[in-house]
């Protein structure tokens, strides 16, 4: 057999998908240190980032699945740490890595583990009880990567109950624990906005966790929507408007590289409204609408989770009040084609409890 320059052999690797490269880690020693280096670790991901469209990740009630760019499902091996699988939620993905709350909604302090499925590599996190008095409900939990610090971050949001008879508007409510994989600990973060109210939902992208909920104006106890970003490299929040024409209904998700929201109207004519706006720079002043489409898609979807996906708009398209088949319903921008998919293959339940956005990669969550 020909003799091939290391270059064009590590040229090829990067190539592979992340299950053959495990396999060739025995072919020998030396693929196997190249393989398990942090460079080449980087470059297979850069190159699957950059040529490779993401797979969808879809959370059943109690399965995982991939959806790929060819629409081909694949099931998800579940880790053996999540032996029961109907109490455990993905709450983000990034580079390869998901973040999964395991407990029930209900418990005050549940456990978080980081995840590769690809490598079937698993770490529970220590625990993050707030060292407070009082009582504490997570509201939301997050996970993102920094390249400024090279750093993975878990961000959980408590409500402290303490001493408010149970207020979720009260401006000084939130506490903010802040979960960091290369010292391995957590830490208390100042949120320092006041009367915001979060939701269950954030995104992260390019190292800027974008949490969304509603702000309390104390004069008139009326709300309006709002999306708070955290910098996970100088762990700052900052507030951010919405949309004027965001409605309550809404989600954050990205397109082209930018922070997006999906806004879902219910119209009176049993016909729904979706709106994709777009933000055009960083602190949310100026709103872009990108996309608006209605009579498309019946009301009684009510779609529950919304994303953007290969120029198309995803969303959980079971009908919940009809009980049909599960499936999700994808929604071109460019040419307002409307598609649903089924997935009543991928297990029990009546539709998806997360969509996101997932790349395999060979990226370690150490020791």
């Amino acid at each position: 057999m020909p003799f091939l320059p290391e270059e064009i052999i590590r040229n090829i690797l990067t190539k592979l998908p992340v299950k053959t490269l495990i396999r060739s880690r025995c072919v020998c020693k030396h693929w196997k240190n190249l393989i398990r280096s942090p460079s080449f670790i980087s470059d297979h991901l850069h190159h699957s980032s950059t040529h490779q469209n993401p797979s969808l990740l879809l959370e059943r009630d109690y399965d995982l699945w991939l959806l790929d760019c060819k629409m081909q499902l694949h099931e998800v091996r579940i880790a053996p740490l999540l032996d029961s699988p109907s109490t455990f939620h993905i709450v983000g993905s990034s580079n390869g890595l998901l973040c999964v709350r395991v407990g029930r909604d209900c418990e005050f302090y549940p456990y978080i583990l980081l995840w590769n499925p690809a490598t079937r590599e698993v770490r529970q996190l220590p625990p993050n009880t707030p060292n407070t008095k009082g009582v504490h409900l997570p509201l939301s939990i997050g996970f993102g990567f920094s390249p400024v610090i090279n750093d993975y971050k878990v961000v959980i949001t408590y409500h402290n109950m303490k001493g408010i008879n149970f207020d979720p508007v009260s401006p000084y409510s939130l506490l903010v624990v802040v979960y960091s994989l290369s010292s391995g600990s957590w830490k208390k973060v100042e949120f320092g906005v006041k009367n915001f109210v979060l939701v269950y939902e954030s995104v992260t992208m390019n190292g800027i966790m974008f949490l969304s909920g509603r702000v309390r104006n104390p004069d008139t106890n009326t709300y309006y929507n709002a999306i708070v970003s955290f910098d996970l490299a100088s762990e700052l929040f900052t507030l951010i408007p919405t949309p004027d024409w965001c409605t309550s209904t809404y989600t954050l998700t990205m397109y082209e590289n930018k922070l997006a929201v999906l806004s879902f109207f219910a119209t009176q004519d049993s016909e729904s409204l979706i709106e994709l706006s777009v933000m055009e720079d960083g602190s949310g002043a100026s709103w872009a609408k990108k996309y608006s489409s209605s009579c498309l898609i019946p009301s009684v979807v009510r779609p529950m989770m919304m994303t953007v996906w290969m120029n198309q708009i995803v969303c959980d398209g079971s009908e919940r009040e009809c009980y049909q088949e599960p499936r999700i319903t994808l929604l071109n921008i460019s040419t307002n084609e409307l598609k649903t998919f089924n997935i009543s293959q991928c297990g029990r339940g009546t539709g998806c409890r997360f969509i996101l956005h997932h790349t395999e990669s060979l990226v370690p969550i150490g020791e």
